[in-house]
């Protein structure tokens, strides 16, 4: 782990995708689990399988996690990641990762 100017440890970018990677996985075991992503992150599930290793669609993955203190716990516990390794891991993907020019709050595009 890097070190940023806010003296905060940050993955490195392929670390902070697989862990990612590593929550998109933990979602997709349980129906529930990526029906919720889905309805909150706007992805159409059509989509999803194209989309799914995009640093945004990733992004929204951690985002998701991280709304969630409970869900965050458990692919914690089950993934054998530390839940403070997720925010981190958030930043470097907003920071460093290939957003395509979308926000990761807007992966379903416009829906006006």
């Amino acid at each position: 782990m890097r070190s940023d100017h806010s003296g905060i440890h940050m993955p490195s970018l392929e670390t902070a995708r697989q862990l990612a990677v590593d929550a998109f996985l933990f979602l997709a075991q349980d129906e529930t689990h990526i029906v919720h992503f889905l309805n909150a992150s706007g992805i159409d599930p059509a989509e999803l399988r194209t989309i799914a290793r995009e640093d945004r669609t990733l992004a929204a993955v951690l985002e998701h996690l991280l709304a969630n203190e409970s869900l965050l716990l458990v692919f914690a516990a089950n993934a054998h990641h530390q839940p403070s390794e997720v925010a981190p891991a958030l930043a470097r993907l907003r920071r460093d990762g290939d957003m395509a020019g979308d926000s990761a709050g807007d992966l379903a595009g416009d829906s006006a």
